[in-house]
């Protein structure tokens, strides 16, 4: 669904084509945010198949932040997104959303998912972000995880950007 190569387009500004995302993968990041606070992240990337869907509810625990994330060719990947979310959001409270569409560069024909059902999706979800990314292309891969940081920053510690 793209979620593995936007994580690495993050952490290293390259595009690294991998391969499927078997149970879950860690990756940890520290960055300078704002030129105020050094933040580090723990990224959690789970595979998207049905079957490892068991282990999210165990790895949430203590999670400030979500991407919740799909292929934006791909129905399949939108449509459980609201199981995704009931997941994540009934073992932790108060947590920070973002919607991002993946591969925003094979956006091609009307057999793709539409901007506006991803952004029914997040008012429907009181989700404040959404935005669609190429981890191939370079394109607003930063983005998701940039709002993300925010958030958290603004609910955990009270912390406003302009």
């Amino acid at each position: 669904m793209g979620k593995t190569s936007l994580v690495q387009h993050f952490i290293t500004g390259k595009f690294l084509p991998l391969k499927r995302t078997v149970g879950a993968d860690l990756s940890v990041y520290t960055r300078n945010f704002d030129n105020k606070i050094n933040v580090k992240l723990q990224i959690w990337d789970f595979a998207g198949e049905a079957k490892y869907r068991a282990i999210l509810p165990s790895y949430v625990k203590g999670a400030s932040g979500c991407l919740l994330c799909y292929d934006i060719t791909n129905y399949s990947s939108f449509y459980v997104l609201p199981e995704w979310y009931e997941i994540v959001s009934k073992k932790v409270d108060d947590l920070a959303f973002v919607l991002v569409g993946c591969k925003q560069d094979l956006r091609s024909n009307k057999h793709d998912i539409p901007e506006s059902r991803a952004k029914e999706f997040a008012r429907d979800h009181d989700i404040s972000f959404f935005c669609e990314t190429s981890s191939k292309l370079g394109h607003k891969t930063d983005l998701p995880f940039t709002e993300l940081i925010k958030q958290i920053l603004r609910k955990k510690h009270g912390i406003e950007f302009q």
